[in-house]
């Protein structure tokens, strides 16, 4: 056996998975190929992706303004985004042919139409056009796909890429949009115009980047062991300019970061991704169902109970408590 034979069956099971994909019928299964991925390929990858996508998809001035008015991600972080994780999670572990995942699109739906009307009012009427729900969809696939691409340990596969395209057009239909872009290549050229054509630096979203910042950080550094974990809060703080694309940095009025920089942060994620690369891969998926936050330590809610305060009857504190819990 000469060594590339021996190296190559070594690889063997790392790519089991992949291998197990590939034979997957994509038209039928792609909710369950993309949570292959999230849970269990690079869990870790999307997590951060995840969260910079989010904060992508509130850059745009309009959005901006309007959820820094409901003061839901400003004010109220924490909940804010372990809800939004909780129905996030639905959808990508369970697919909208489960009743848990359309449950999980009805109270996204329901958050957005209470958000949008609990803050107008005579002055101004608020909305979300279609267009901007089509950008948040779009970013939201577009966001981690890319990621992976760049720096897992592997990059996604064209049957991983055209899944994670029907899973999030199926999401679209179940929201009731309109003229969704008709394939991945198609939602990343929709997305990248919008892009162009909106982003601009706005205080709003230079709010909205402060408060999520350490949503970002937090997913980075959750693998460190404790007495780490401080510094490398730090170090994740100091290499954020590099990880955020040029327009969001224009959109949060972030500074460009150097070139060295640059390369010190693709050279520690790239490390890291051929560390992981010689692991063997998942038996288990990295998130449990039912997922444990800190509101919900033993996972025990229900989907109604999720989102803002206004929505779900729950008690609001602090300087919002006489209303302006809202927000998506």
């Amino acid at each position: 056996m000469t060594p590339d034979t021996r190296t190559k069956r070594r690889a063997e099971p790392r790519y089991a998975r992949l291998k197990q994909i590939e034979s997957m019928d994509v038209d039928e299964k792609y909710s369950h190929i993309w949570w292959l991925g999230i849970g269990y390929e690079y869990p870790w990858d999307f997590s951060v992706a995840g969260a910079l996508a989010f904060a992508n998809s509130v850059a745009p001035p309009h959005m901006a303004a309007l959820l820094v008015r409901t003061g839901e991600i400003t004010d109220n972080t924490q909940r804010r985004m372990e809800h939004f994780g909780l129905i996030a999670m639905q959808m990508v572990r369970h697919g909208f042919k489960d009743d848990r995942g359309k449950a999980a699109v009805r109270q996204m739906n329901r958050i957005h139409k209470n958000a949008v009307k609990h803050i107008s009012d005579e002055n101004q009427q608020w909305s979300i056009s279609n267009e901007e729900y089509l950008f948040v969809l779009a970013t939201s696939m577009l966001g981690p796909v890319r990621w992976v691409d760049r720096y897992a340990w592997r990059p996604t596969s064209r049957q991983e890429k055209v899944a994670a395209y029907l899973h999030i057009k199926e999401q679209g239909e179940l929201m009731g949009l309109k003229d969704i872009p008709g394939s991945y290549e198609e939602m990343a050229r929709f997305h990248d115009d919008y892009v162009e054509a909106h982003f601009v630096y706005s205080p709003e979203a230079a709010k909205l980047w402060r408060a999520l910042e350490p949503t970002v950080v937090e997913p980075m550094v959750g693998q460190v062991p404790e007495r780490w974990r401080p510094a490398a809060r730090r170090l994740a703080r100091a290499g954020m300019p590099a990880l955020l694309g040029p327009h969001m940095r224009r959109a949060f009025g972030v500074r460009e970061p150097s070139r060295l920089l640059c390369l010190a942060v693709d050279a520690a994620l790239k490390a890291r991704s051929a560390y992981v690369r010689r692991q063997p891969p998942r038996t288990e998926a990295a998130y449990p169902d039912p997922l444990p936050t800190p509101s919900f330590p033993k996972g025990d809610y229900r989907i109604e109970d999720l989102g803002p305060a206004h929505t779900t009857g729950a008690r609001t504190t602090g300087a919002h408590a006489a209303g302006a819990h809202t927000g998506e």
